[in-house]
């Protein structure tokens, strides 16, 4: 893997937003692979229980994962209660993002989650580029 093809994003989105992380420059032939998605609290001393998915479609908040859509590409929680800390995390390793990234965030009202992508940019064909995005929304193909 070459490091100058890895894109890190990172940065704090508010419980219950969802946001937009453009990738998109402008040709179908760029595209980007997850490689890891990871979140926790601002404050990692707060019993703070987190999650967040990582969509190819601007949608409304929702706090349900549905690993059966093709929108959604990742998702990761973080816990922390008197017994365990840490989180889970997983990621379609065989998507391929074309144009945006959005984030939804569940977690106490008001609180910040961080949240850190990494991402491989790849070159692709015209047509992979093309059936990356009709994938990315929501068509099963």
């Amino acid at each position: 893997m070459n490091q100058d093809r890895i894109l890190t994003l990172k940065g704090k989105i508010l419980a219950g937003d969802v946001i937009k992380l453009t990738l998109f420059d402008g040709k179908f032939t760029t595209a980007f692979r997850i490689l890891s998605f990871t979140i926790a609290p601002e404050d990692i001393l707060d019993s703070e229980t987190a999650s967040m998915k990582m969509m190819t479609q601007d949608e409304t908040h929702a706090v349900d994962w549905n690993w059966d859509l093709n929108t959604e590409v990742g998702w990761a929680t973080w816990s922390r209660n008197t017994h365990v800390v840490g989180g889970y995390s997983r990621v379609d390793k065989e998507a391929l993002i074309v144009e945006d990234l959005f984030l939804d965030c569940s977690a106490d009202t008001g609180e910040g989650i961080n949240y850190l992508i990494e991402l491989e940019k790849v070159n692709i064909s015209d047509w992979q580029g093309a059936l990356a995005i009709v994938r990315n929304s929501a068509q099963n193909v």
